[in-house]
Parts: structure tokens; sequence; C-alpha cells
């Protein structure tokens, strides 16, 4: 680190070819009952939005303000741009959501924020944050953070 000049916020994903075995072992791992144990992840089940082929991805699992939430960088989720239904399995159990992305980085900065003050680490979400720092929208937008907002599917 250079003098004078202040760590930034930065991305701190794990490295793909531990994500390449890692990934596939916990899509197997999540529809099964030991996925009871495993707290921090969900299996997400949907529908691409333009090719309409069956997508699962291996999410970070968090709840802000009573609602489950995904914080990803990935290009994935532009498919909840539009609210989308998605199957959701975290913790041994299956249940329907509807997913809408967050996009809007000031939102998306206070909102990660509340979930570091609630004791979810910065490296939960693949970030490296230097101490005391507080994300800005500017951070966000860095690191290409969105949101994932789900509600439970209306019923009719």
């Amino acid at each position: 680190m250079k003098l004078g000049v202040e760590p930034s916020v930065g991305d701190a994903p794990p490295r793909q070819s531990v994500m390449r075995i890692v990934n596939p072992m916990m899509r197997f791992v999540l529809r099964t009952p030991l996925a009871r144990l495993i707290r921090p992840l969900a299996l997400l089940d949907f529908e691409g939005r333009r090719t309409g082929r069956h997508r699962q991805v291996v999410v970070g699992w968090h709840v802000i303000e009573g609602a489950p939430v995904v914080v990803t960088p990935a290009a994935w989720r532009v498919n909840f741009a539009e609210p989308r239904v998605a199957t959701v399995r975290w913790r041994g159990r299956e249940s329907s959501w509807v997913g809408t992305l967050q996009t809007d980085p000031s939102i998306v900065a206070r909102l990660v924020e509340q979930m570091f003050a609630s004791g979810t680490s910065p490296r939960s979400l693949a970030l490296r944050v230097p101490t005391g720092h507080t994300l800005t929208p500017s951070d966000i937008v860095e690191t290409r953070r969105a949101i994932i907002r789900f509600a439970p599917t209306p019923t009719p």
C-alpha cells in the first residue's frame, strides 16, 4: 500500500478454481436434509427472462428489514429486473418467492451497511471493506453490487 493512499472498498471473491468445485457440490447438498445445517446459503431456482432456461444458483441468503435478500455483482441478477418468481431452497425447506432487483446505489449502500451492523461480514458478500469505512453509493457502483429483495408469492 502506498503512503497517503487510503485503502478502498473492493471485490474479494473466492478463487474461480475453488468455486468450480464448491458450487456443484453445494447445489447438491442444498437439496438434501444436510441443508438444514447450512444457514447462510440458499439455492435459487428460476427461469431466465429471455432464454427461458432453467437456472440454479447458490447464493448468500440474508435478511434485512424482515425480508430475505441476495447481494450480488453477478450478471444473472438482471433476470429480476422485473419481479420474477423463484423457488428457494433454504435450511432444508423449499418455498416460492418473488424477487425484485434493487440497483439504486444509495439504497443498496444503506441496506448493506445495515447488514454489516447486524453482524454480516463483508467477506460473506465477497467484499473487502477497510475497518471503520462506511459504504458510499460510489463504493456500490465500483463493486457492481445490487440487491434482490424477496417477498412471498401471493396466494391465489
